[in-house]
């Protein structure tokens, strides 16, 4: 539990400063999409210097059109608009500035801070005031726009950690129950067990417990090394049948049994690929197909060369993948409506990590008939099946 609790603790706290701390990304608020500034402190104030300088070039420019007395309104926008991206400081001296820069640029009597005029002097002092309290009211606006962000960030981790914690005690506590009756039954009929069907049976029970309970483990370190960001591909020469062969053999059990059909071309060329990320992920779409595909029909596992890049399918004859749904079973945790029970909802999740950490793809779609077909797309180096000169 502790590990769980590591892994818990990471995921959420990697969840928030990825969204809140990288500039590229966005935090959604009330259902609007919120940019957070990318400028540090120094550059702030810079960029409000700039900022006046440029508007005044263009208010000197405008004022033989307009006169004196509309740029004023030309600056208070320009104030408003630094308040939507500045912080507090910098607004505040967008204010300051563009109310020096109209009154000695702009004022007669002109380049003085002299005003000549009472009626001047009463629209530059409303100006002023309007001009700082407008900047000081969008600074509030956009502090508590980002704090709203920052709250619906922390529901949103809080909501992470609730669905792991759900998903691990159930899925732990389900194989660990089996186990422990499995085990309990053995011992009491031990000494006078004469049943080889019940002593099988009974240690297919442990057997399923504990490769359920090493399923979640793997799945919690598979998805903590994708988010550290530590997987890095070792690519090697690999024969593309092989390779997907050995998946199969990984989850030969978990499938219970199904048809797998593999069709690979005997002309396919060896691929310069990671055998295990690779392996890994099509073991995660055979499982996934395998909780879907009814025991009767079988899975199908495609594979070709085209363009540089080496195409892998994972087709199922299962109910199909909903449209609105086609990028949500990529998140962590995304179980659909119809899957059965158990499972964290994080295969797929891993699977397109792996790929992605190998510079490919992972798509989803339905087929024709009936089911749906996971396709990766990988950018490969090959070479023919002797080894021979290698192309890219």
């Amino acid at each position: 539990m502790r590990y769980i609790k590591r892994v818990m603790g990471l995921s959420s706290s990697r969840a928030i400063e990825q969204q809140s701390s990288d500039p590229s990304e966005k935090a959604k608020t009330n259902g609007e999409e919120h940019v957070s500034p990318s400028f540090g402190p120094l550059k702030e104030y810079i960029s409000a210097v700039i900022g006046v300088a440029a508007l005044t070039i263009a208010c000197w420019l405008l004022t033989p059109l307009t006169g004196y007395g509309a740029i004023s309104l030309i600056f208070l926008l320009g104030v408003l608009l630094a308040g939507m991206v500045l912080n507090r400081g910098p607004v505040l001296l967008v204010a300051a500035l563009s109310a020096l820069s109209w009154n000695f640029l702009f004022i007669p009597p002109l380049f003085t801070l002299h005003i000549a005029k009472l009626e001047d002097a009463l629209t530059f002092a409303t100006y002023f005031i309007i001009a700082i309290t407008v900047g000081s009211l969008t600074a509030q606006l956009k502090a508590r726009e980002h704090l709203a962000a920052q709250v619906q960030l922390a529901q949103e981790s809080e909501r992470l950690r609730k669905t792991l914690l759900d998903c691990v005690s159930h899925e732990l506590k389900t194989p660990l129950a089996a186990i422990g009756a499995a085990s309990q039954e053995l011992s009491r009929l031990a000494p006078n067990i004469q049943d080889p069907q019940m002593l099988k049976d009974l240690g297919s029970e442990i057997r399923d417990g504990s490769r359920r309970l090493n399923r979640v483990v793997d799945n919690l370190l598979d998805m903590n090394r994708l988010e550290s960001g530590v997987i890095r591909p070792k690519r090697e020469w690999c024969d593309v049948r092989e390779l997907l062969q050995s998946a199969v053999d990984i989850e030969r059990e978990s499938i219970n049994g199904r048809d797998i059909r593999l069709d690979v071309p005997e002309e396919i060329p060896l691929a310069l690929v990671d055998h295990t990320l690779i392996e890994q992920a099509v073991a995660k779409l055979l499982a996934n197909a395998g909780s879907h595909t009814p025991a009767r029909l079988p899975i199908e596992i495609d594979a070709e060369y085209s363009n540089d890049h080496l195409l892998i399918s994972v087709s199922d004859r299962g109910p199909g993948v909903p449209i609105e749904a086609t990028e949500r079973l990529f998140e962590k945790f995304y179980r659909g409506n119809n899957r059965k029970t158990g499972g964290l909802g994080l295969g797929l999740s891993i699977a397109r990590g792996l790929i992605e950490a190998h510079g490919g793809r992972l798509t989803a779609e339905n087929r024709d008939g009936g089911g749906a077909r996971f396709t990766i797309r990988l950018p490969v180096r090959v070479t023919d099946m002797n080894g021979m000169e290698a192309t890219s």
